[in-house]
């Protein structure tokens, strides 16, 4: 019994060091841009078109544009507790903390991604996995209607945002 016991304590010991390994680390993703440019009104003009063109819902994730760090949550929403109380400007890269794969169109600001080119505000058609037929699908469904959309690397942060 205490054997049993034993190895099944070594286990979730070493079950739980693994998850907690996993949860806070980056992940590849694939970023499927449509356009950018280093005007947020041009982004957002081009934003609510594509919206239209690909029949994708638009989220701006309640973003607007700040001169400091190009894209941040409201004060108000910084402050109230409802983003868990960042500092005012904050912006949240899109998919930081879930990792999770999306489709509908965002500006996002390109700061937040490492290896982009700095400066630009880019409308993003959708976030998928770098690889496999999901992701190919969702890529050539947007370059049916813009010829230019191209999908880039990034590594998207997956744990707490804190």
């Amino acid at each position: 019994m205490k054997t049993t016991l034993s190895i099944l304590f070594i286990f979730i010991c070493s079950f739980n060091s693994f998850a907690q390994k996993k949860w806070n680390s980056e992940v590849p993703k694939q970023i499927i841009i449509v356009s950018s440019t280093r005007s947020y009104d041009e982004a957002l003009s081009a934003a609510k078109d594509a919206s239209k063109k690909l029949g994708k819902k638009l989220d701006l994730r309640d973003l607007v544009p700040n001169a400091k760090i190009g894209l941040t949550w409201p004060e108000k929403l910084c402050k109230t507790g409802e983003s868990d109380e960042k500092d005012f400007p904050y912006y949240p890269a899109r998919g930081d903390g879930n990792a999770d794969n999306d489709d509908y169109v965002s500006v996002e600001y390109s700061d937040g991604y490492k290896g982009f080119a700095k400066g630009l505000y880019i409308v993003v058609a959708g976030v998928t996995d770098v690889s496999g037929a999901a992701a190919a699908k969702q890529l050539a469904e947007v370059k049916k209607v813009y010829k230019d959309a191209y999908g880039k690397r990034a590594m998207i942060w997956y744990g707490p945002m804190d």
